[in-house]
């Protein structure tokens, strides 16, 4: 658990940096996790002074820049926020890693920064002619490569892992594999571009870097909790197993066509008005789920995206490299265009809330690009005041968060949540 941890928000950052400096004599030389989130608007001054503020906490230290946190007041995409948590350094390791991941399209002048990455696999192919897709992500990455750092910690001693990514993690989430018994929980930094000129923003000591990740191993005498949950997400079908998949496609459901069964669904849902389509629209929030059974009850577990779907082919596209498996439970749900999760006054709400136990809790939040963009067309309101919320560390990012949990049997395999307002987090009872 984190010897400090909180979150502070405002419309000035000057409010912010006061209240950083309060914290420099307590937590000084503690490796120290954060996250900034400016607008748009922000001065360059300002965020400079942010960044200087919160590295003058700790020479030691990680973070990147964020989005704004999903709330119910569009005016809360103006204010800048920052996210800290520090820790016992017999605790923590502090890490810099340039493994390379999947390899993706290359535009304007990201162009050199993907020179060097290795081309993607050949997929193996089995005696019965199939895809191979199991040795083929295996061995997509070298997994036998940490950071440097990370090589003399004992695989058994790491309880968790927070990292903070470009939008190529999968050789460093491959890597950290060797720390089966850590739930590995990975930020994609938001897009900053606009606001800084680098596609990503990642921040080591003194350095910063645009691709990469960055990120801390902590070994805890309290070993923390793992929590979910998607606000907002409506069920469209009813639970089926996955009788045909490979790769990242799923090609039946109970033996049926998994593209008719979802525009069926989608023809038959309020928030939809697609009563006589063919197709199944792109611009319909859909995603696919697996359950899992928790006291006698479904409970959604893992959460993929629905990149296409051909109700003539039958095959459902995801956005993964392995779609769930032959014998998985899974069920369709619908994000509807309505929906607009209140995240940080469900924070602020469940903090307020009496009798129950104090517990620290570092939440990643997935939030849309039209969140991000409502930046620029949101209008003055409220007072400005300052917000601090203590014991939590809050961060959101449009490009979601990569997810792999510990369980009985090891690590589940790396999942990206990128429903807008679903959390994934961490959890620590002091």
């Amino acid at each position: 658990m984190a010897s400090h941890m909180s979150t502070v928000i405002s419309r000035k950052p000057a409010d912010i940096i006061a209240y950083l400096s309060k914290l420099r004599s307590n937590l000084s030389g503690n490796p120290l996790l954060y996250t900034i989130s400016v607008s748009q608007h922000t001065d360059s001054s300002e965020l400079s002074n942010l960044v200087s503020s919160v590295r003058a906490i700790s020479e030691n230290s990680v973070g990147c820049l964020s989005a704004a946190i999903p709330s119910s007041r569009p005016s809360w995409q103006r204010y800048s926020s920052v996210s800290l948590a520090s820790f016992d350094s017999n605790h923590a390791t502090l890490f810099r890693s340039t493994i390379p991941g999947r390899k993706t399209p290359l535009v304007g002048r990201w162009h050199a920064m993907h020179k060097d990455r290795k081309p993607d696999p050949e997929v193996p192919v089995d005696q019965s002619g199939k895809m191979d897709w199991e040795s083929a992500l295996s061995k997509a990455y070298d997994g036998n490569v940490l950071p440097p750092p990370l090589e003399r910690l004992s695989s058994e001693s790491i309880d968790s892992v927070v990292y903070f990514s470009d939008n190529a993690p999968e050789g460093l989430s491959s890597a950290l594999s060797k720390f089966s018994a850590a739930t590995k929980l990975g930020l994609i930094g938001a897009s900053t571009p606009f606001i800084t000129g680098r596609p990503y923003t990642l921040l080591h000591n003194e350095s910063i870097h645009s691709d990469g990740a960055v990120g801390i191993c902590l070994t805890s005498p309290i070993r923390p909790s793992s929590h979910s949950a998607f606000p907002g997400l409506e069920p469209i079908t009813r639970p089926m197993i996955v009788t045909s998949s490979e790769g990242n496609l799923v090609n039946a459901l109970d033996n049926a066509n998994p593209s008719g069964l979802l525009l069926h669904a989608i023809r038959n849902h309020p928030s939809t008005s697609l009563r006589s389509e063919q197709s199944i629209s792109p611009e319909l929030r859909l995603y696919m789920g697996t359950l899992k059974q928790k006291n006698g009850q479904h409970e959604l577990d893992q959460l993929f995206y629905i990149m296409s779907g051909d109700p003539s082919r039958g095959s459902i596209a995801l956005d993964t490299d392995s779609a769930p498996a032959e014998g998985a439970l899974v069920q369709m749900f619908l994000l509807p265009p309505t929906a607009s999760p209140d995240i940080l006054g469900e924070i602020r709400g469940g903090r307020s809330a009496k009798g129950t136990r104090r517990t620290q809790n570092l939440t990643f939040v997935s939030t849309s690009i039209d969140e991000v963009e409502a930046d620029s067309t949101s209008h003055s309101e409220g007072s400005g005041d300052i917000v601090v919320l203590e014991d939590v560390f809050l961060a959101a990012s449009e490009n979601g968060c990569i997810v792999s949990r510990s369980t009985d049997g090891g690590n589940e395999r790396p999942w990206k949540c990128g429903v807008p307002g679903g959390m994934v987090g961490l959890q620590w009872a002091t």
